[in-house]
């Protein structure tokens, strides 16, 4: 799965669960399932450039300290045991994620599937946050 759409993937998450830590968490586990849909891999440079720009594009839209930002930062960080691995010349079966070190996904020739979710992702972060009733200004109005 190409970095960026697992960082579009984990923003589009926070956006739903609307707090931080458990953005990161479920961004994370969200990689392990996303790595299992049908996909077609970049090259390492590419794949850079593109989360680069994801993650960029969130904090900026979203804010650093938002729960979306936290979501597609924990969406991307099991594939630093990929870059870590090719840094290292590591062999695919010392890899310690399953989804990394067995089966990743079906390969396709398409990048059909990535941008259909890449897209509804980024049609979810389109729409206003709701308010949450913790966001509610005071309006000394009792609801009792």
């Amino acid at each position: 799965m190409i970095v960026a759409v697992h960082a579009l993937t984990g923003a589009a998450i926070g956006r739903l669960c609307g707090k931080p830590g458990r953005a990161f968490a479920l961004g994370a586990l969200s990689h392990l399932i996303a790595d299992h849909l049908p996909h077609l891999d970049l090259d390492p440079a590419p794949e850079s450039l593109l989360a680069a720009a994801a993650l960029g594009l969130v904090a900026v839209s979203q804010g650093s300290d938002s729960a979306e930002f936290a979501g597609a930062v924990g969406a991307v960080a099991p594939d630093l045991e990929n870059a870590v691995a090719r840094a290292a010349r590591l062999p695919e079966d010392r890899l310690l994620l399953p989804t990394h070190n067995r089966y990743h996904g079906r390969k396709t020739r398409s990048f059909a599937p990535q941008v259909l979710l890449a897209v509804g992702c980024l049609a979810l972060l389109c729409f206003p946050r709701r308010r949450r009733c913790e966001d509610a200004p005071e309006s000394g109005i009792s609801t009792r």
